[in-house]
């Protein structure tokens, strides 16, 4: 809970796993109601709105540093019938040009819906397909993965789990059974070691079969479907007051097992009912042991549905089934900020929407706004129709293309943010009233009514377009600094104030706040490809004609959080008539042969018409444009990226 009152900002954190309801009222006051279990209060003293999430942070851990590659554009859908299912929807995105990095695998793949199987049927061939055509492209795969374990004499990782005892028991101590997408099942009780280092092996071990990326963490809350109307177990629930408690809060169903387990099941941690919201945590901390033994010094990538406060420290999390609708373009928005605001940054929901069928105009919305989600993965069911970007027209596709393209030119300041968000526990996804606490109208109860608009990290300012038929949006750019606005591939200066913009179909503007920095790399259909371009720079004077920013730098793949971990930092800063950057190497990281293609000023006042680089003058490779107070400069002898030196504009 976070309160505002004229711009300061204070948090509640009760940190309880049990059943609860939360009431807000307008007095303001806060009620909370909890089955049980600790009481531990904790008051976040903030005083801004960003220091309570950073605060919130340092008790329950900084969000996890994600692998570069996991910032590019995710492809999944369930229903994928077959392995060449999977590989014609990949290439008909691949060979159209589609800026990809990562393949997802629904429970498709799997023999009979079992964990850590394939169906050799219709997934023949999948490992070569992953290995020969995915990975050598550059891309990576992704793979779902279930707790719940088909009861199965002869199923062997039913049966190594049964030797090492480590499935949730009834209240009579006998593996509680369930019914989810493969049968009968039983499920693993992740608060016990010998259940931790168990899945270890698992995974590590279907690695072999299948050279999978990341995980994917799905129906871990635990779901447990009905059988015949019963819930809880396929026996049922004994009928005391821990499964039937004198007060119910106000949670899915009719009783507090509807579609999980009874609360009477136990586990080594307690009873169900006191760590029932903890299973996607715990789950997740076994699978992120078990990735980084699968990959000594890499970042683990896990995407995970079930969380809780701390989950964050160690995956991402995806906003769950959706629809193809307008309704849940918009509330996907919340969905983000909310995550961000509780330390989980990665997080985005299924673009285009998991049920229902989506139309053209929809889907290239809900792509120019699914660009900005920190994951960014285009989703859908096995009921709908074919969503992917390729299955559009051609003049569809290529405004979508036009979307994920503005996403991996930004890559370089989206991975600095992560990195930051990593350190200290800021939000990626912002309210505008995040970054500007004292604006009236930003923080203003009823501001999100009549504008739809977030900010990315502390910069970027969008306003997506959320309903059909619409061509225009509703923008309020807070008046306390300088803005520009890039659109159609054009950066022009904005008023602030309250201002409609026109949005065509085929667009998506964005703001920056004067003062910023951007930093790009503009060609490559990977992020890998990306990573070897040059850099564009591009400056925005604020009202003094300043500027500042820093990029971070480094493999993309190791654990940052090894000891004499490697890595890059690129500061930059701009006065009225120059510009310097200054690059520190960590531990001998090396920038290699990054180069500076083009760095862009705007908003400077005074005619610039020659350029002293290093202390040399130059009369050529830059061009000064009074009337949009525009300075480009790409002149053959920049200096390499990550070296110190300085431009003068005279």
């Amino acid at each position: 809970y976070q309160r505002r009152v004229r711009g300061n900002a204070h948090g509640v954190m009760l940190y309880n796993s049990n059943a609860m309801e939360v009431y807000l009222t307008e007095i303001p006051s806060i009620t909370i109601r909890t089955l049980g279990g600790i009481f531990d209060m904790y008051f976040l003293l903030g005083p801004e709105p960003l220091v309570v999430t950073q605060q919130l942070t340092d008790l329950i851990g900084k969000p996890f540093m994600p692998p570069y590659w996991s910032l590019g554009f995710h492809l999944c859908r369930y229903g994928y019938k077959s392995m060449n299912e999977t590989k014609e929807t990949f290439e008909r995105n691949w060979n159209k040009g589609l800026p990809m990095d990562v393949q997802w695998q629904d429970i498709d793949y799997m023999d009979e819906k079992r964990i850590f199987t394939i169906n050799e049927t219709s997934y023949a061939g999948l490992k070569d397909f992953v290995n020969n055509t995915i990975h050598k492209k550059g891309v990576h795969y992704v793979i779902i993965v279930d707790p719940a374990v088909k009861l199965e004499d002869q199923f062997s990782v039913y049966e190594r789990g049964l030797f090492h005892d480590v499935y949730i028991k009834n209240s009579t101590d006998q593996d509680i059974i369930g019914m989810v997408w493969p049968g009968e099942t039983v499920f693993p009780d992740f608060t016990k070691q010998k259940t931790r280092d168990w899945w270890k092996e698992e995974v590590v071990q279907f690695h072999d079969e299948l050279p999978f990326d990341g995980i994917w963490l799905d129906m871990n809350e635990p779901a447990n479907f009905d059988y015949h109307g019963t819930h809880g177990s396929i026996y049922g629930c004994p009928n005391n007051t821990i499964n039937f408690p004198p007060f119910k809060p106000n949670t899915a169903g009719d009783s507090m097992f509807f579609k999980t387990l009874c609360m009477d099941a136990k586990q080594e941690w307690g009873l169900h009912r006191d760590v029932h919201n903890l299973y996607g945590l715990t789950e997740t901390i076994a699978t992120f042991d078990s990735l980084r033994t699968l990959f000594p010094t890499g970042r683990p990538f896990i995407i995970s549905r079930s969380t809780f406060l701390g989950s964050g420290k160690y995956a991402g999390h995806w906003l769950g089934d959706n629809e193809s609708n307008w309704k849940h373009l918009r509330q996907s928005i919340a969905g983000i900020l909310d995550f961000n605001m509780l330390g989980i940054p990665m997080t985005g929901a299924d673009i285009g929407g998991f049920h229902g069928d989506i139309t053209e105009e929809l889907a290239i919305r809900w792509h120019q706004l699914g660009a900005w989600y920190p994951f960014c993965r285009n989703h859908n069911g096995i009921d709908s129709i074919d969503q992917d970007p390729a299955v559009f027209s051609e003049e569809a596709f290529e405004m979508i293309k036009h979307a994920i393209e503005m996403r991996y030119d930004l890559l370089p300041t989206l991975y600095t943010m992560f990195y930051d968000a990593h350190i200290t526990g800021k939000p990626i996804i912002r309210a505008t009233f995040q970054n500007f606490p004292l604006d009236d109208i930003a923080s203003d109860k009823n501001f999100d009514e009549d504008y739809t608009q977030f900010m990315v990290g502390e910069n970027i300012l969008v306003a997506p377009v959320v309903e059909e038929g619409v061509s225009s949006t509703n923008v309020y750019l807070p008046t306390s600094v300088t803005w520009y606005k890039y659109q159609s591939d054009t950066y022009s200066f904005h008023k602030s104030g309250i201002s409609v913009v026109n949005v065509p179909l085929g667009e998506l503007p964005y703001f920056l706040k004067g003062g910023s920095i951007l930093f790009k790399q503009n060609s490559g259909q990977t992020s890998l490809q990306r990573r070897e371009k040059p850099y564009e720079i591009v400056l925005f004077a604020n009202r003094n004609g300043n500027a500042g920013g820093t990029m971070y730098i480094d493999d993309g793949t190791t654990d940052v959080d090894e000891d004499l971990f490697k890595f890059g930092v690129v500061h930059v800063k701009m006065a009225p008539r120059n510009v310097r950057f200054h690059g520190l190497n960590h531990n001998g990281y090396q920038f290699g042969n990054a180069r500076i293609e083009r760095i862009i000023v705007i908003g400077i006042d005074e005619l610039v018409t020659e350029l002293e680089i290093e202390g040399k003058r130059v009369k050529d490779g830059f061009r000064f444009d009074a009337e949009s107070k525009t300075l480009k400069i790409d002149h053959d002898e920049l200096p390499s990226f990550g070296s110190t030196f300085e431009i003068v504009f005279v």
